[in-house]
């Protein structure tokens, strides 16, 4: 199928249902410039349902840490839709919703920019460890997370089956040892976000 005619059966779908759904791989025949198309053309006036995975990662959210998921969906009838403007963090190898404008509840979201001098100093040891074959600390696993790409403790605990409350302490600790940045509040965090 041709990007055009994908267009056009994206459009149908909006028109049937009134917003856009994806299938898993469905994007994959579609390089980064069809996609930034995609999301021009249905700016605006367009919503998009979350991914499977995604949905799966909320429902685990509601009964996880209840609080949080109340303050992103609250009582809202649209549930799991979002604006098409984020279908690019939807795709790729990291694809996750950026949980990172939290209102009511401390937000735990991280950008490498979050890593201190400090930080960037201990992942030279982090990673000596690991040519080692040594066994890495709760801390300096999500250390060379946040180096890696945008990432929340809600996503990192479910996908790695770590209780939420642990990563709470370790992002202490790792504020204490001064090799990151916390901002728990959605106005601290707006020169982070990069989308």
């Amino acid at each position: 199928m041709k990007f055009k005619e994908y267009l056009q059966e994206k459009e149908k779908q909006r028109a049937q249902q009134n917003f856009l759904s994806f299938e898993k791989g469905e994007l994959a025949p579609w390089n980064a410039e069809q996609i930034q198309h995609l999301m021009d053309f249905f700016h605006g006036y367009t919503l998009m349902q979350l991914p499977q995975s995604e949905i799966d990662f909320f429902e685990w959210l509601k009964s996880a840490d209840k609080a949080v998921w109340e303050d992103l969906w609250g009582e809202e009838d649209n549930r799991y839709l979002v604006s098409i403007d984020l279908l690019e963090k939807l795709t790729g190898a990291s694809a996750q919703f950026p949980l990172c404008d939290l209102i009511d509840t401390p937000n735990y979201w991280f950008s490498p920019k979050h890593i201190k001098p400090e930080g960037a100093e201990a992942m030279i040891d982090i990673e000596a460890k690991l040519d080692a074959g040594g066994e890495l600390e709760l801390e300096e696993l999500l250390l060379l997370a946040m180096a890696e790409a945008d990432m929340d403790i809600w996503h990192y605990g479910y996908l790695n089956d770590v209780a939420l409350d642990k990563l709470k302490k370790a992002v202490e600790e790792m504020v204490f040892r001064g090799w990151i940045v916390h901002l728990p509040n959605r106005e601290d965090l707006v020169k982070y976000i990069e989308f």
